[in-house]
C-alpha cells in the first residue's frame, strides 16, 4: 500500500490504533512490573607485561603482548575453574555454568583494560561475586603464564578499579520497554486496520455507492456528533451543515426534474437503521421551506417512526383511511407554519403488504398527486419486507439511503437489483451519515460561513463607525 493510502486508513481506523497502542503499552507496564529487577556490577582489570624500561623496543612489544592476552584473558575469565573458586569462597548455591552465565567481559580496542560485569539479582550480591571473580581470575594468571624455569611470569594483572554497589537495575527498564510496547503497539493496530479495511465490505465513498446502485449523488449527509434525535430542518434551525446537505439534495431533485413530472418519491433503504425516516423528514421540510406543498408519508406499517420525529401523533393515519375508517382530510396534518403537511401510518395492521399493494392505496396517491407540488413517502428497507418495492412501483421514482460504513456492498446490489427488477426508476442515492472528514464539499461551506461572519462584522463595524461620526458632527 502507499502512504497516501495508508494514512486515510490510519485517519479512519485511528481508534483501533489507539487501542491497540493503549493495550500493548498496558500489557508491556504489567510485564515489566512483574520482572524481577536484576543489577550489574563491573570492575576493571589493567594487563602489563614487564619489559626493560631503557629498550623501547622491547617495551612496545611487550605493550603488544599485554594487548594480545587481553582477547585471550577475556574468554579466560569464564572459565569452570574460575568459576567454581567463586562459588567455594562465596558459598554459592548455583553451578559453575549458571554462574558463567551471569558474568560477560568487555575489552577496548588498542588497550590493556578488561571489564568484567555481573549480574545479580541482589546489587550486594553483583558487588561481592565481581571482586571474586576478578580476584580469582588474578590468582590464576601466574599458573597459567608459569615459565619453563620457574622465572616470574613476564604478565602482570591488577585492579583498576573495584566494583561499585549498583544502584539503578539494569532490567527491567520501563523506558525501553515503554518505547517497544508503543512501537509494537503502532506496527499491530496499523496491521489490524490494514486487515479490517480489507475485510470491510461496508460502502464509505460516492464511487462506491455510484458503480453498485448504477445512479448518481443527489448528496452527502454529514454525522452530526451532538445529534440526539432528529436533526429536522426548521426555521430555528436555518444553518449548518446538515441543513445545506438537505438543501442540496432538494436541488439536485429539481435539476433531475425540470418538467416536475416526479411528484410522488419514495425513500428507503436496503436494511434497517440507514437513517431512511430522519431523511424523509428532512427531505421534505427542505421543499416545503422552498415553498412548495409537500405531503410526508409515514408508510412505514411495520415500524412507523417519520410522524413520530416530527411530533405528530399517529393515531389515525393512513392504514385508518385505507380499510375505511376515517376520510383523507380528516387524518392529515398541518405542520406548523410550513407548507408541509403529514400523514402518519395509523394504527400497525396485521397485513402491511396487503394494504399497500391494494388498488385503494393506488387511488389515493393518484388524488394525492393531484393534491400536491410533491408527495414523500417513508417506507420499510428493501430487503426484510416487500412493501417498499411495491409502494416504489405505484410511485414516480425511489430515493434509495446508503449509510456510510454501515451497509454493505452486496446488501444496496441487492435491493437495487430487486428495484430494478420491479420496474422502479430510482432517481438517485443519499450518502448519509458521513464522517466529517470525508465530507471536503462542506470546506467551502464552512469558508463561506466564516466570509459571511466576517463580512457581517466589517459592515456592522463601518455602520458604528458612521453612527459616531454623525453625533460628532450634531454634538
Amino acid at each position: 500500500m502507499e502512504l497516501r493510502s495508508i494514512l486515510p486508513l490510519l485517519r479512519e481506523r485511528w481508534k483501533s490504533v489507539v487501542a491497540t497502542v493503549l493495550a500493548a503499552i498496558a500489557v508491556g507496564m504489567v510485564l515489566t512490573a512483574r520482572q524481577t529487577p536484576w543489577y550489574e556490577a563491573r570492575t576493571t582489570l589493567f594487563v602489563s607485561a614487564w619489559a626493560d624500561g631503557g629498550d623501547a623496543a622491547k617495551a612496545y612489544q611487550a605493550d603488544l603482548l599485554s594487548q594480545q592476552k587481553v582477547k585471550s584473558y577475556s574468554v579466560i575469565v569464564r572459565d569452570k575453574r574460575v568459576m567454581r573458586s567463586v562459588i567455594d569462597k562465596l558459598d554459592l548455591a548455583v553451578t559453575p555454568d549458571a554462574l558463567a552465565a551471569r558474568v560477560s567481559t568487555d575489552t577496548l580496542e588498542d588497550t590493556v583494560l578488561l571489564t568484567i560485569r555481573v549480574t545479580d539479582t541482589s546489587p550486594q550480591q553483583a558487588q561481592r561475586i565481581t571482586d571474586a571473580v576478578a580476584d580469582e581470575f588474578i590468582r590464576l594468571v601466574p599458573t597459567l603464564e608459569a615459565t619453563p624455569d620457574g622465572s616470574p611470569s613476564p604478565v602482570h594483572v591488577s585492579v583498576v578499579s573495584p566494583a561499585d554497589l549498583p544502584g539503578v537495575p539494569v532490567s527491567p527498564r520501563p523506558l525501553h520497554n515503554l518505547a517497544l510496547a508503543t512501537l509494537a503497539g503502532l506496527l499491530a493496530g496499523a496491521a489490524l486496520a490494514t486487515v479490517r479495511h480489507a475485510m470491510d465490505t461496508s460502502i464509505k465513498t460516492t464511487e462506491q455507492a455510484e458503480e453498485i446502485t448504477g445512479t448518481s449523488l443527489l448528496g452527502v449527509i454529514p454525522r452530526n456528533p451532538d445529534q440526539t434525535g432528529i436533526a429536522a430542518v426548521t426555521e430555528e434551525d436555518s444553518s449548518g451543515r446538515q441543513v445545506e446537505a438537505y438543501r442540496q439534495v432538494q436541488t439536485s431533485m429539481q435539476f433531475m426534474d425540470a418538467d416536475q413530472r416526479t411528484k410522488v418519491v419514495v425513500v428507503t433503504s436496503s436494511v434497517p437503521a440507514e437513517g431512511k425516516s430522519v431523511t424523509s423528514c428532512n427531505l421534505a421540510l427542505s421543499i416545503a421551506e422552498s415553498g412548495r406543498s409537500v405531503l410526508l408519508i409515514d408508510a412505514d406499517l411495520r415500524r412507523p417512526q417519520a410522524a413520530g420525529y416530527l411530533g405528530v401523533p399517529s393515531g389515525a393515519g393512513l392504514t385508518s383511511v385505507l380499510i375505511g375508517q376515517a376520510e383523507l382530510d380528516d387524518v392529515i396534518q398541518p405542520w406548523g407554519d410550513t407548507s408541509l403537511s403529514v400523514l402518519a401510518s395509523g394504527p400497525v395492521p396485521p397485513n402491511p403488504s396487503k394494504l399497500i399493494g391494494s388498488n385503494h392505496m393506488r387511488r389515493l396517491l393518484d388524488e394525492l398527486r393531484s393534491r400536491y407540488d410533491m408527495v414523500i413517502i417513508d417506507t420499510p428497507p428493501v430487503l426484510p419486507v416487500a412493501d417498499a418495492i411495491v409502494l416504489s412501483a405505484l410511485s414516480d421514482g425511489a430515493i434509495f439511503v446508503v449509510r456510510h460504513g454501515h451497509t454493505r456492498r452486496d446488501q444496496v446490489g441487492k435491493a437495487t437489483a430487486a428495484l430494478r427488477r420491479a420496474e422502479v426508476d430510482v432517481l438517485g442515492f443519499i450518502l448519509n451519515m458521513t464522517p466529517r472528514h470525508t465530507e471536503d464539499a462542506y470546506n467551502y461551506y464552512d469558508a463561506y460561513s466564516a466570509g459571511h461572519a466576517a463580512t457581517s462584522v466589517g459592515t456592522l463595524a463601518g455602520r458604528l463607525t458612521g453612527l459616531r461620526e454623525k453625533i460628532a458632527i450634531r454634538l
